[in-house]
């Protein structure tokens, strides 16, 4: 954790983080199996780590989504990256929430776009998922955040492009009670 206050929960995630990844009980990950596949076929929880490089995660208060920075290997700000979800549930082990699979990409000369709406629409009305009647206000928090982007609005603003972690901070470990029932 980077910052928690009235403008949200910073996160960073370090290159190498444990991490628990869904795959398909089937030992497919989400990628590897055809859209529709994705969402029908039992999921199961495995061990990992983020194999990217290191991002900084902005939740802002009350709000159905994060935006999370993206650097190249090198440094160089690539954008950020509007994650719709639901509504993030603090509790005293960590916050939950859940992906909606609908995205929104902002470059830094603040040209915004969706991302993944083909698995939004594929998700849509599955059991487990959002149902049609919830789609107009998923969509309204991407075209918000997009209008944001577009327009260089917190948490577009530029705040955290020029982060740096400290490099004495170790790599979390995965904590205890990760595996407990969202909240």
């Amino acid at each position: 954790m980077v910052a928690d206050d009235d403008n949200g929960l910073v996160l960073w995630l370090a290159p190498q983080t444990p991490m628990i990844r869904s795959r398909l009980a089937d030992g497919r990950r989400f990628a590897d199996a055809p859209l529709r596949e994705r969402y029908t076929t039992p999921v199961v929880q495995s061990p990992g780590v983020w194999d990217g490089t290191g991002i900084v995660m902005i939740v802002p208060p009350s709000a159905p989504y994060s935006v999370w920075l993206f650097w190249d290997a090198a440094g160089r700000f690539l954008g950020w990256y509007g994650n719709l979800e639901d509504r993030h549930v603090r509790w005293p082990g960590g916050v939950d929430t859940a992906d909606q699979h609908l995205d929104v990409w902002a470059t830094p000369d603040r040209i915004a776009e969706w991302r993944d709406e083909d698995e939004f629409e594929v998700a849509t009305g599955l059991p487990g998922y959002w149902s049609e009647r919830h789609v107009p206000g998923i969509r309204a928090v991407g075209e918000e955040l997009m209008a944001r982007g577009r327009a260089g609005e917190p948490p577009f603003d530029g705040a955290w492009i020029d982060f740096t972690p400290d490099p004495a901070w170790p790599v979390p470990a995965m904590p205890d009670g990760w595996d407990a029932p969202r909240h």
